[in-house]
């Protein structure tokens, strides 16, 4: 099937990002300029290290955000959904990417020329308003992942992240995230990720089809995530 460019005014994805805050001149100016692509599964969006080149909004799909260490293995710091953008920070320090943006699913993605998401920052108080509250956030979610992976046991860190992976993919129900990934967006090895899956599963708290996962008491793996001994 052909890959059709989503319409920014009736874009879905829209409603859960920063251009919500959009006037419709503004909005009809973005459609006009921006470039849409579909990315098949495992596919970069970008590499770390590169220079940034536009601003990306997930239309549909999911995106893992990476880094590699010194001894070259990948550490996944957060996964992307629809409404989520990349590259913000990169544009706004004007540095290159600080982490890759590889797609863990069939992605489409608009990318928003520089010139237009300054503009953006410049003449809309609520989108700037938007974007300051957004780094924010993020930077809090940071401080919070560190603490937990110092201080939280892994079985509770594998709850917490479940929880979450869960809550992006409400429409589908399903998480589809790899036992690699997984164990790298929670800080530990594969072996110990699927061990626990099957500890939640045979305690009925997860359903498991084949790398498809569904949360069947969430306010159980709540409680487990939030233990610190």
């Amino acid at each position: 099937m052909k890959f059709v460019s989503p319409n920014c005014k009736n874009c879905r994805a829209r409603e859960n990002s920063l251009f919500s805050f959009c006037q419709v001149r503004e909005t009809e100016q973005l459609n006009a300029v921006k470039t849409a692509n579909l990315y098949k599964k495992g596919q970069y969006i970008f590499y770390e290290n590169a220079a940034p080149i536009g601003l990306f909004c997930i239309n549909t799909g999911a995106v893992k955000l990476c880094k590699l260490s010194s001894n070259g293995k990948e550490q996944i710091t957060r996964i992307a959904r629809p409404g989520d953008l990349l590259g913000y920070r990169s544009l706004i320090a004007k540095t290159t990417y600080t982490y890759s943006a590889v797609a863990i699913e069939d992605t489409a993605i608009c990318l928003i020329p520089k010139p237009e998401f300054f503009a953006l920052i410049r003449n809309n108080s609520q989108f700037y308003e938007g974007l300051m509250q957004l780094l924010c956030k993020e930077a809090d979610e940071m401080e919070a992942k560190i603490g937990d992976i110092a201080y939280k046991p892994v079985r509770g860190r594998i709850a917490e992240a479940l929880m979450l992976l869960a809550g992006a993919a409400k429409e589908s129900g399903y998480i589809t995230l790899t036992r690699e990934d997984l164990a790298s967006l929670v800080g530990t090895v594969k072996e110990t990720a699927i061990r626990i899956i099957s500890e939640f599963r045979e305690e009925n708290l997860l359903e498991v089809d084949k790398r498809r996962i569904r949360i069947l008491r969430p306010e159980k793996l709540m409680q487990i995530s939030n233990l610190y001994d």
